[in-house]
This record gives C-alpha cells, structure tokens and sequence, in this order.
C-alpha cells in the first residue's frame, strides 16, 4: 500500500472570509492557492504541527480548533491525506514569509482563484456549509444569516461570529435550519437581566438586557428575517455560558421564541431563580445542560451552577414545560460547540435527537 502523507491546514476566518495563500514559484504545485499548512513531522499531533506551520509560514500564533474536514489526494509524487482545522490568530499579523500572496476570500469567491488539487473537495464542503449567507447590521451588532442548502422554516439564533455559526452548522442535523450569528453585542452589559455584582473583582454586570432584548425583537431580528426571505414557522434562541442566561431570560420577556437552550448557563446570577419562580415562559420546551466538573470551580459563586440548574429544571417542569436537564463530561470550557449542537439537536428533532 502506498504511504499517506498526513497534511494539515488551517481554517482561519475573519468576517465571513477565510485566508488563503500563494504557494512560491520555487515549489511544486508553484504559484497555486491553498490553506496556510504542511506536513506533520515525526512526534508532532495535528495541532502541534499547524501551530508549527503558521509560526513559520506566517509569524502568527493560532489557536486551533477542531477539525472541519479531511481528504485523501493522490498526485504525481506523493498521496497526502490533507485534514483542515479550524483556527484562529491569538497574536501577530499574517505576513508572507514563505508564500507568493495572501488573501481573504469568501467561499463564492473561490472559483477565481487556482487552487492545489487537493483543495477542491475541501472547498466544495466549506461551500456547502457556508450556504448562502446574508448578513445585517443593525447599530453595534452585526447578524450573519446561514442559509441551508433545502429551506427552512425554522431559524436558531445565537451569540457568536460567523465562524462559530460555521462551526455549529456542522455539527447538526439534517435538515439544517437557518442559523443565525449575533456579534457586537457586549455581554457583560446587554446580556446580563439586571445590575448584579461581577465574577471577578473589579467588574460589574450591567443590567441592560431589557433594552437589548428591544433592539433584537424590534430590529434586528425582522431585518434578518427580511433578508431571509422564507416565511419562518419556529425560532430557537440558543446560548452557552452568560448567553445562556439571557436565553432562558429571554424565554420570559417575550413570546418571539418557540424554543431555548440554555447551555452551561450562568444560572448561578444572583436573583435569577427568584425571578422565574411561579412564572411560565413563552417557549414550550427548554433544553439545559451542564459539564459535571462545573460545580467543582474554586469560585464560590460558580460552585452553585449545579444545584441552580437543577432547581432551574425543577421549576420550569412544575411549570409544565417540556424540559431536559443533562450533564456532559468535563468543566465549563469542554467542547462548547459540541454541547450547544447537542442542545439545538434536541429542540429541532425532541427526544429523538
């Protein structure tokens, strides 16, 4: 059998552009575009080797994320098995260390650039999951829109830019709904429900989430769904950590989501239990979740996360909502896509996700 060079790339966006670069003219496959990356070496994991590739190719520092795809290309004088990460740039500037050219590029634009062979299936699935996207902006905030390849009537909100939205809609289910990423919001302030003392020593919640909530439910959200184009049977707000929080809040102030997910919520926030006591939410059914090792933090405001969620459960089922409460492997900060995938999973298909 012959042997398979394992290559890796990196994914890394900034907007709803993704870098490519120009290989030198001095190389094989001269003068074609590509993903930043190369081989792994002897000894490296994948992660290790791109972190290598991008420090040396670019002088930058990356975060990597996980892996978006793989594929196993035969040319001429070797076979690789090329597997492209999501990443991001923690430090420095991307600069032409070792390549021709760079560039920033949306995935329809990829068609007029030349691209090493093996590249080409890789794009049609960033094709693919990308969709057709529309973006809004309203103010601060900026919403970019994920349309699925089929439409949809069924549209997911969430915090996040629009490389978290790529990365969530590849981890669900088809048929895949709209998913839509809201970015620019400051999370602290215009997520928290009320003026609340902050984790950390110095900083305070600010307590704008009224205000904010307005300005999602009065314009942005209409604006999206102009631009969306389809009439929309079902809306799911979905969030993770302090977006969490604001979800299920939301789920009490206005009658706009049919569904929530609240996902290693912040449900610890001081006055939140006493809030949703003996009040029914607008949405009918409730996803939470949490990692088991979140109540162990050495925070003691953090350490009720636990008994607050399950209290949280506990209310809302007495309320007569359809409700799931589980816990996943790890702290606060494991696989935070995986987890909020799983929940948005459940709200779109119900128990048999």
């Amino acid at each position: 059998m012959e042997k398979i060079t394992d290559v890796v790339a990196a994914l890394i966006w900034k907007g709803d552009r993704f870098l490519i670069c120009r290989r030198p003219a001095n190389k094989k496959r001269a003068l074609l575009w590509e993903f930043v990356g190369g081989k792994v070496e002897q000894g490296e994991s994948g992660e290790e080797a791109l972190i290598r590739e991008c420090r040396e190719e670019l002088g930058i520092e990356i975060g990597v994320g996980g892996l978006f795809c793989s594929v196993v290309h035969e040319y001429p004088d070797i076979t690789v098995r090329l597997s492209l990460y999501f990443a991001e740039i923690r430090s420095g500037e991307p600069k032409l260390l070792e390549h021709s050219k760079m560039a920033w590029i949306r995935a329809d634009e990829a068609e007029n650039y030349d691209f090493c062979p093996a590249d080409y299936p890789i794009l049609r699935q960033i094709r693919e999951a990308v969709g057709q996207t529309k973006t809004v902006s309203v103010g601060k905030l900026t919403a970019a829109a994920l349309l699925p390849g089929e439409p949809s009537d069924t549209a997911v909100y969430i915090h996040g830019d629009f490389e978290t939205a790529l990365r969530l809609t590849t981890l669900l289910p088809e048929p895949k709904p709209v998913l839509v990423a809201i970015d620019g919001a400051d999370w602290d302030d215009d997520l928290s429900p009320w003026e609340a003392e902050g984790v950390f020593r110095g900083r305070r919640f600010g307590g704008h989430a009224d205000e904010y909530l307005k300005t999602l439910t009065n314009k942005l959200i209409p604006a999206v769904e102009r631009e969306i184009g389809t009439p929309l049977k079902r809306r799911i707000l979905a969030g993770y950590s302090l977006a969490g929080l604001f979800a299920l809040w939301a789920a009490y102030r206005t009658d706009l989501f049919d569904a929530v997910a609240s996902v290693s919520g912040s449900l610890w926030y001081e006055g939140f239990l006493d809030f949703i006591r003996d009040k029914t939410p607008a949405a009918s059914a409730v996803y939470l979740s949490l990692g088991d090792r979140e109540e162990f933090s050495k925070n003691p405001r953090l350490r009720t996360v636990a008994a607050a969620t399950d209290e949280a459960a506990a209310i809302l089922e007495s309320a007569g909502i359809n409700v799931i409460n589980e816990r996943n492997p790890g702290g606060h900060f494991q696989e935070p896509d995986k987890r909020l995938a799983k929940g948005i999973a459940w709200l779109l298909k119900g128990e048999e996700a």
